[in-house]
């Protein structure tokens, strides 16, 4: 039993188990009131959640898709928040969850506890979403903007600058970036976020200032939801609980991770560092444009600061060309080894260049510019310590390498991760004196959670898994193609071949849409391309990721035309979500094992050989099957979903570890079939 802590001379005490279980269970009042089904695998959850808020112990739950976990931890969170006065941190690692908890989930809760009379002292909860400062708009930066658009912005940029002052000042709500559409322009936008010193709080007040009040309204609520990357890069920004109570991120609040599963991945990449030559080329030119003679100092500046920004622009280019022609070659991706190999020479040019900076903030009476200066010295530092770091490999527990992205691999990324998190959030994490709960539907292997909390560094732990109630036995077809070409031959062509013509024949004989998983962008590339005139010939659609629409965009495509078939790789195995006929079959088109080349997982590797431990066995294989199982929960979203599953990687057959794969199936029965069978015409070539 809890005791309302706003209320401690009164003997009235608040059982939240029972409350709970009242709630929960058949015939309960969220049935009554909300009208909602009675799922035991939902009241399982929520009183596992009660259980490890009372003890005050971390929990791993398992909950299969449509289980129902956000409202079985939403609601023991917001009773245990208000009754203990321990405020809840919800983080999420997608935008359509946070906004499935903000727009259904959360208003439901309020409703059962409006309706409710042993509830009614909880209705009034407050709930706020705070996502990272960059993504809020700064109004007075974006005032010191318009008054010197001249200066830093032409052509498109000055009227996308204008685009966001309308917004600004007559549609905007939150004032966060997403509100936008389209997304602003990303030189434009980082010219007037919130990520600066020129918001402060010494500056900017709730009223005026879209991130303070934010933080204002994150303060005083009860539940805050967040996402992934903003909790694990205040933890790499070396953010810490401090002592006081009270707001998110401090000492008393409570974590619930959904979509846990994310965590060691969004954790390596903000617990890491990035540093990209378009990031640091946007940032020189923003501080002063030589050729087009603009930019933040083109007023103030000091012949000296001319040259300066001159010198590191030069520097920056050559480093980076060092790196493209000398280091990277023909490689896309390569780890750095060994201290000093490559080029120091960018070093001093950026250094004067801080130095300039610092010098010309003090010298400078105009405030605001004088802020805007001394922002861009720190983050020229920051870049400095980064490339330092890199360059001299410093961490012996942090792997470090050099990699291109972008459309044309003409960005050039310097980056690291730790070897291990574990380390890390066991320390600002997991060793404070409060629970942290983590769910997903993909947390286990072999019923066992140990893995997941080997990797994330939890000790003492409670766990509880439940399956999903959704009917796989009659709502699920599963096919495994017995005789697909071995897509890991050196010769890859009969495999590509044989996929295209497989793809297209499946995906035109089933009434519905059709999700096709790759592991790589060249195969789906292959696809999209052999496929593309072939549909367009019969009036058909098909997309594909990378082709100019994002996930959310092609999402609504598929929702609207009901038939289409959609390529995706990567993002698409996990949190992608169609209900209904527009998604009547998935398509896995091989085991989605990472690229063993990668530098994280080479390491990784590395150090699980010297320990006398397979590497494939723990790490590459445990990797794809949660990969596996994530695919195939593409499928199958609602009770009354049915759909197709068909694998075409006869590796699953053939291989000793394709039994691994199998026993994730969501059903016992599944079929053996031969193209030939799917597939009469197919040449036997294949």
């Amino acid at each position: 039993m809890i005791r309302f802590a706003d209320d401690k001379e009164s003997e009235e005490v608040f059982d939240l188990l029972s409350s709970v279980d009242a709630i929960f269970k058949e015939d309960g009042t969220l049935e009554k009131v909300l009208e909602f089904e009675y799922r035991p695998e939902q009241h399982e959850m929520a009183n596992a959640m009660v259980r490890s808020l009372s003890n005050n112990r971390h929990l791993l739950f398992e909950a299969g898709t449509g289980v129902g976990k956000s409202l079985a931890y939403l609601i023991p969170s917001v009773l245990f928040a208000m009754t203990a006065k321990r405020p809840c941190v919800v983080a999420t690692n997608t935008i359509s969850l946070q906004e499935q908890l903000l727009n259904k989930d959360i208003p439901s809760v309020r409703t059962l506890f409006e309706t409710v009379p042993e509830l009614y002292n909880f209705q009034g909860f407050r709930c706020a979403l705070l996502v990272g400062r960059a993504n809020y708009l700064c109004t007075n930066r974006l005032h010191r903007a318009l008054s010197g658009q001249g200066e830093l912005f032409e052509g498109k940029q000055r009227r996308e600058l204008e685009r966001i002052a309308k917004w600004a000042s007559s549609e905007a709500v939150e004032g966060i970036r997403q509100e936008l559409s389209p997304l602003p322009m990303g030189v434009v936008w980082d010219a007037v976020n919130a990520d600066s010193s020129l918001c402060s709080s010494k500056k900017c007040k709730p009223e005026s200032c879209f991130y303070r009040r934010a933080r204002s309204e994150v303060e005083e609520s009860n539940l805050v939801i967040v996402n992934h990357s903003l909790l694990f890069s205040l933890m790499g920004a070396g953010f810490g609980p401090p002592d006081d109570k009270g707001g998110v991120m401090f000492s008393d609040d409570f974590i619930v991770f959904d979509e846990a599963h994310e965590m060691p991945e969004v954790a390596g990449d903000h617990l890491g560092i990035s540093i990209s030559s378009w990031a640091l080329e946007m940032s020189v030119r923003r501080i002063y444009n030589p050729k087009k003679r603009k930019g933040l100092i083109h007023r103030v500046g000091r012949a000296v600061d001319f040259e300066a920004v001159e010198n590191a622009e030069l520097a920056i280019a050559d480093f980076f060309q060092y790196l493209h022609v000398k280091t990277l070659g023909k490689k896309d991706r390569i780890r750095l080894l060994e201290k000093g190999a490559l080029p120091m020479e960018i070093f001093p040019p950026l250094s004067r260049l801080c130095r300039c900076l610092i010098e010309l903030g003090e010298l400078t009476d105009d405030e605001s510019l004088k802020t805007e200066v001394k922002d861009q010295a720190r983050r020229m530092q920051g870049y400095l310590n980064g490339l330092s770091e890199i360059l001299e490999l410093k961490d012996e527990n942090s792997v470090y390498w050099l990699e291109r992205t972008g459309k044309q691999n003409q960005i050039i990324h310097l980056r690291s991760a730790p070897l291990e998190i574990a380390p890390v959030l066991k320390e600002q994490l997991f060793n404070r004196d409060v629970p942290v709960f983590m769910t997903s539907a993909t947390l286990t292997r072999k019923g066992s959670a140990n893995a997941f909390r080997s990797t994330v560094g939890v000790d003492d732990f409670e766990e509880g898994i439940v399956n999903s109630p959704f009917d796989y036995e009659s709502n699920l077809q599963i096919k495994v193609i017995s005789d697909c070409p071995d897509p890991m031959s050196s010769n890859r062509l009969p495999y590509l071949d044989f996929m295209v013509e497989m793809v297209n024949s499946c995906a035109s004989s089933i009434e519905g849409g059709t999700l096709v998983l790759f592991t790589n962008y060249s195969d789906l590339r292959h696809c999209y391309q052999s496929l593309l005139p072939r549909w367009q010939k019969l009036g058909r659609s098909v997309y594909a990721q990378g082709e100019g629409m994002s996930r959310s965009e092609l999402r609504q495509k598929m929702i609207e035309e009901q038939d289409v078939l959609l390529l995706g790789a990567e993002s698409f195995w996990k949190g992608f979500d169609a209900k209904g006929p527009c998604l009547s079959q998935v398509i896995i088109t091989r085991l989605p094992f990472e690229n063993p080349s990668h530098p994280v997982l080479e390491a990784k590797s590395e150090l699980l050989v010297k320990e006398g431990k397979s590497s494939f066995m723990e790490l590459t294989l445990p990797s794809a099957v949660i990969r596996f199982r994530q695919g195939m929960g593409r499928l199958i979203r609602s009770k009354n979903d049915v759909g197709e599953l068909l694998i075409m990687d006869s590796r699953i057959l053939k291989k000793g570890y394709g039994k691994d794969f199998i026993r994730e199936f969501p059903k016992r029965d599944y079929e053996i079939i031969s193209s030939s069978e799917l597939m009469p015409n197919l040449s036997e070539d294949f």
